[in-house]
Order: C-alpha cells, then sequence, then structure tokens
C-alpha cells in the first residue's frame, strides 16, 4: 500500500508538469485529456519504475504462478504482470488520483476504461508496451471471439463495479489454486465469483465455468451450485498479448 501510493504521487507529479504542455496542445493526444493523463500514468508506471509485462509468460502461460495474477510480481517483485494484474495496477493508482477508471472483460482478456458518466469514455489498454486505444469491436474479435450472446449476458465488455472487480480477483484465485491442485479450494473460490455476478444459466469465467475439479468436469450456476459432469472438453487457448 505504501509502494503504491508512493507511485501515485510520483504519477500526480509528472502529470502535473505535462499538463501546461497538453493545455497548449491538446491534439497531441486527439483532444482527450482521459489519454493524456492515462498515457503519463502508464509511462510513468513503465519508464520509471519498471513496471513491465512479463514476457516469457506470452507463450508460457501459468495461472499457478501468483505473481502473474496480481499486483505482487510488479509491486513487490521484479516478475512482471499480465493482462490479469497490469490492468489492476493502473486502475489502483488512476482511483487515487480520482479518475473515473473501471475494469473491463474481453475474452481471455482484461483492460482498462476511462468512464466518466458525465463525460468522456475511452477504452485504455496498457498489457504490453505502452498503450493502446481500442474501440469495443477490436475486442469482439480480440483476443477470442465474443458472441452476441456473451455481450446481451453481460459477461464481456461493460464496466465493472466494484463487486464484479472482486470476482474476477476470486476467479483468478481459483485458477492459481487449481493449478496446485487445491480442487475444492478452487471450487470454492468459483463459487464466491459465481454470487456476485449471476447470469441467467451459469458463469462463464473462462477456466471456471467448466473445470476439472477433483477429476471431474464440472459447471457453476450462478447460485455457485454445480452442474453435473459432462463431457470433458479441449483446455482453453493460452493468453496472447496487444
Amino acid at each position: 500500500m505504501r509502494t503504491l501510493d508512493q507511485w501515485t504521487d510520483r504519477v500526480r507529479q509528472e502529470t502535473l508538469a505535462y499538463e501546461p504542455r497538453f493545455r497548449r496542445n491538446p491534439a497531441e493526444n486527439f483532444n482527450s485529456e482521459a489519454d493524456f493523463r492515462m498515457l503519463t500514468l502508464i509511462t510513468v508506471l513503465q519508464r520509471d519504475l519498471g513496471v513491465r509485462y512479463n514476457l516469457y509468460r506470452v507463450s508460457n502461460p501459468d495461472f499457478g504462478t501468483s505473481k502473474d495474477l496480481f499486483i505482487h510480481g510488479m509491486v513487490n517483485d521484479d516478475n512482471g504482470g499480465t493482462c490479469a494484474s497490469m490492468p489492476v495496477l493502473y486502475a489502483a493508482i488512476a482511483r487515487r488520483l480520482g479518475y473515473p477508471v473501471r475494469l473491463v472483460q474481453a475474452k481471455q482478456h482484461l483492460f482498462n476504461r476511462w468512464d466518466d458518466p458525465n463525460g468522456e469514455r475511452l477504452n485504455i489498454d496498457g498489457s504490453g508496451l505502452g498503450m493502446n486505444t481500442l474501440e469495443d469491436q477490436f475486442y469482439r474479435e480480440w483476443p477470442l471471439a465474443i458472441t452476441d450472446e456473451g455481450i446481451a449476458r453481460g459477461d464481456y465488455l461493460k464496466s465493472l463495479t466494484i463487486e464484479e472487480d472482486f470476482a474476477v480477483f476470486l476467479a483468478s484465485r481459483g485458477h492459481c489454486l487449481f493449478d496446485h491442485g487445491r480442487f475444492e479450494e478452487a471450487l470454492q473460490m468459483y463459487r464466491e465469483a459465481a454470487k456476485r455476478v449471476p447470469t441467467p444459466d451459469y458463469l462463464m469465467f473462462e477456466r471456471g465455468a467448466a473445470e476439472v475439479v477433483a477429476g471431474r468436469l464440472v459447471a457453476i450456476r450462478a447460485d455457485g451450485s454445480v452442474i453435473p459432469p459432462s463431457t470433458p472438453r479441449p483446455a482453453p487457448t493460452p493468453e496472447p498479448t496487444p
């Protein structure tokens, strides 16, 4: 927490230093205050404070390594992060600065959104080197295609609430526990996540929706109950990076 507060102060100082330049020439940031503030935030974290993507995980995904899933891999360690953790770190700093920044889920990907109810809305993707601002349509196809049904259910491309943020973290913890063979604990995490993100049928949490738990393929309904085993399906495709 102390480190996050220190990093927030650093971002605040740099933002104040560069703000006159933005005011003189806002077109440099596409006339977007969200673009200016988030580009400054991500640049300071990556260039000055060493936040980076763990490139080894591009071709070697490992849900069993908690440092890749949660922000301590960047804050307390030089492990680096992934799209599961880097947007969370950006949101933690941005919210300390009073920015209306939310988390958003694509399929097997997490990104940020500047979502001001009374102003600008801008997608922010900093899981990689630098920052991209991509439209929702891009994430309809990348990294995996999202169906119209998935959009209608509210599984993807919506700004998450704090409670839904927590559900994503619980599911990530479930993935980590699962890869360590702690199946019953993983199932409990998936159940807790399902309580916070109800869907009409059962919760689609990438790996959490249907997994081999204690040797059985299960799916988790919105109420946290388990659907009986069915035919196993292939493991999910490893997460790519922008």
